[in-house]
């Protein structure tokens, strides 16, 4: 397992290295790009992600990856390997963070926010740039943004835990992509697709562009 886990962060470096990272982005591209997805044979969560993701403009190049069962049981480098994603920092997952000092469903209220799985969300810096989206912000004491309920994330996005995502989501949240995955190298990144069976990568800058998200640095490393 060690010798594994050795292997694993050797190719990880090496992917992130100056050289190598553009060729892993342009190889990501142009197989994704020549993959062409049987729509007819995803589960309806899947099928309304990818419908979503055509109409993005500028559509982006995706490619979906169906996963095992028993995916969410193994080690986030086995999850990583099994994707041939670079790194377990490529791996993000959607959430829904609510702020439970607003006394009304005002704008910023509930938010989705890309992370990492390797880093865990700055509530602290996520309500200063929330504040910081506001022509008269209330006092910094009305913000305490925390893990919406189960069932108000499938209420405001469709989907169920472990298959958010960001794409298609039933009510228009603001999106907030974590700096660190926009600094990632090589620069794709890999989310729930609206199945927990099934994920979804992206070049970083494409979903920037196709989303409108505002990144800002949110999370902190917890490896």
């Amino acid at each position: 397992m060690d010798q594994l886990l050795s292997v694993s962060q050797s190719i990880s470096q090496l992917l992130s290295s100056a050289d190598i990272s553009p060729l892993y982005l342009s190889h990501f591209i142009s197989t994704a790009a020549g993959t062409t997805e049987n729509t007819n044979q995803l589960p309806p969560g899947v099928r309304h992600v990818h419908t979503n993701l055509r109409e993005l403009r500028p559509v982006p190049v995706t490619r979906i990856y169906h996963v095992d069962s028993s995916y969410y049981t193994w080690p986030l480098y086995q999850r990583a390997l099994c994707m041939l994603a670079p790194s377990t920092s490529h791996l993000c997952k959607t959430v829904v963070l609510e702020n439970k000092r607003s006394a009304t469903d005002n704008p910023g209220r509930y938010i989705c926010v890309l992370v990492q799985y390797t880093h865990a969300i700055d509530t602290s810096a996520l309500a200063d740039l929330m504040r910081s989206q506001m022509e008269k912000p209330p006092a910094r004491k009305h913000f305490n943004y925390r893990l919406a309920s189960p069932e108000k994330s499938l209420e405001l996005t469709g989907f169920t835990n472990n298959a958010v995502s960001p794409i298609g989501m039933t009510q228009k949240l603001p999106i907030v992509l974590s700096q660190s995955i926009a600094q990632l190298k090589p620069p794709v990144l890999w989310l729930g697709a609206g199945h927990i069976d099934y994920k979804l990568a992206m070049p970083v800058d494409s979903f920037i562009k196709a989303t409108g998200c505002m990144v800002a640095d949110i999370s902190n490393s917890t490896t």
